[in-house]
């Protein structure tokens, strides 16, 4: 990028801070160092109607830390940050992340100080980074077709219960739908159904493990406890099978 200059220009103090937010909207890295490379006019401005650079920035009511590169993202701020966005259903891709305003903190989490790596970081947040990119660039067609998997596999669709097993699912349907009701009901599901805790039985447990078993899922506990887990737990309950083992043996007698 060449620096942005304009010969002759009349700031202000209201210029500069409009040149400010319009950078801040299209996503351009407002930290001191990238302004001195790409508009230093824009920042001698800003340090002459303000004092100093993050002044301008603070006037503009735009928090400077979040703006700085590196200096204020501590490790323990960087997974905060994460673990917001991740429940505010932002795509944390790294490419979509790089193009953010948040560029910043991906900066600082990949320094070998940090994180060393952005998927580094998204674990060290609790989050499966090859399930955000697995979901990340699906349309609404793929997000209903997965819901209505997980409703023939048994699986608990309250959005209590998605956010804790399937977060970067019910994010990405977020994103799509509005909210995770309007994308249930897509999915031609009674969203008022699935928001009250489901009462299982003998019959409807050895069911949903004979459809997982025609999904094609490994019927082994560890993957059932990811793939269905509120069928795993009502198997498991003493008044039904009381162990996994057990159900699985009715279920394939």
């Amino acid at each position: 990028m060449k620096p942005r200059t304009r010969k002759n220009r009349k700031w202000s103090k209201e210029l500069v801070q409009d040149e400010i937010r319009t950078w801040h909207a299209a996503g351009k890295p407002l930290y001191s160092h990238n302004v001195r490379k790409n508009f230093q006019e824009l920042l001698a401005a800003g340090i002459r109607y303000f004092g100093n650079w993050q002044n301008a920035v603070a006037s503009t009511g735009i928090a400077y830390d979040e703006v700085r590169k590196y200096q204020h993202w501590s490790k323990e701020v960087i997974v905060k940050k994460i673990q917001e966005l991740h429940r505010q259903g932002v795509d944390l891709s790294f490419r979509s992340m790089m193009l953010s305003k948040y560029n910043s903190m991906v900066y600082a989490a990949i320094r070998p100080n940090h994180f060393g790596s952005w998927k580094s970081a998204l674990e060290a947040s609790g989050l499966a980074a090859e399930e955000i990119y697995r979901y990340r660039s699906w349309d609404e067609s793929k997000i209903i077709d997965e819901i209505r998997k997980l409703k023939r596999m048994g699986a608990d669709l309250s959005s209590k219960t998605m956010d804790e097993t399937a977060n970067p699912l019910i994010a990405t349907a977020r994103r799509r739908f509005g909210n995770w009701g309007n994308a249930v009901e897509k999915a031609g599901i009674d969203y008022d159904s699935v928001r009250r805790r489901r009462r299982w039985s003998r019959d409807q447990i050895i069911e949903g493990i004979r459809e997982l078993r025609t999904q094609g899922v490994r019927l082994q506990s560890g993957d059932v406890r990811q793939h269905a887990p509120a069928l795993f737990a009502a198997a498991c309950k003493p008044r039904f099978f009381g162990s996994w083992s057990k159900a699985l043996k009715a279920a394939t007698a």
